[in-house]
């Protein structure tokens, strides 16, 4: 398994991770992109910076790219491309979920903050950064680090170990990964598919 080494990252490709070509949901870089909240506290548009501040259990969708956060600044660099940074709520992190052009594939992460470049089509997670990839229900690949950035364009995810701030609990400098054979899911997703189907069986 070939591994490309840059100091002090580790880089790999998430071809990887899923075993053959699956890239993320091509329709999703022609779609808009949509900015939403609770309604709860409050929205600010610099026009002049074209700047945009939402806070309030925010979710930024782009096609089948999700992002939730407790706050979200979005800015336009570009006309028509933006980029956005979504902050973790206090005793939660920001969430990422995108399909994959593979069936029933969707890539998952989790940070203390989640910055996404429209122009460069990269989603970088940074603290206490975790992504998982999910079969059929089942999370089959996982891997953590302190900065975690997903190449949307090229398919490839680099794992940084260090952190900017060190915290409780999190070791400077380790990156962990862990891969599943397609072969060993396989059956695991349809274990849990038909534990799903005995527990709604006896509810009935």
């Amino acid at each position: 398994m070939p591994l490309r080494r840059s100091s002090p990252a580790l880089a790999l490709s998430i071809l990887l991770m899923v075993g053959a070509v699956a890239h993320a949901e091509k329709a999703d870089r022609q779609q808009p992109l949509v900015v939403e909240s609770d309604g709860k506290q409050s929205a600010q548009v610099d026009l002049a910076r074209k700047l945009t501040v939402v806070s309030g259990n925010v979710s930024i969708a782009q096609g089948t790219m999700l992002i939730r956060a407790d706050r979200v600044e979005v800015r336009e660099p570009q006309d028509g491309v933006y980029n956005a940074v979504a902050f973790s709520w206090p005793s939660q992190q920001a969430t990422f979920r995108q399909k994959r052009d593979r069936e029933n594939e969707y890539i998952e992460a989790q940070a203390d903050r989640i910055e996404y470049d429209g122009a460069t089509e990269k989603v970088k997670f940074l603290g206490n950064a975790w992504l998982r990839m999910r079969r059929a229900g089942v999370v089959t690949d996982e891997a953590s680090g302190a900065i975690i950035t997903y190449d949307q364009k090229i398919d490839t995810v680099i794992f940084d170990g260090e952190a900017p701030t060190v915290k409780p609990g999190v070791v400077p400098g380790k990156v962990r990964l862990v891969f599943t054979p397609r072969s060993a899911s396989a059956p695991a997703a349809a274990s849990a598919a038909s534990s799903g189907a005995s527990a709604a069986g006896a509810g009935r």
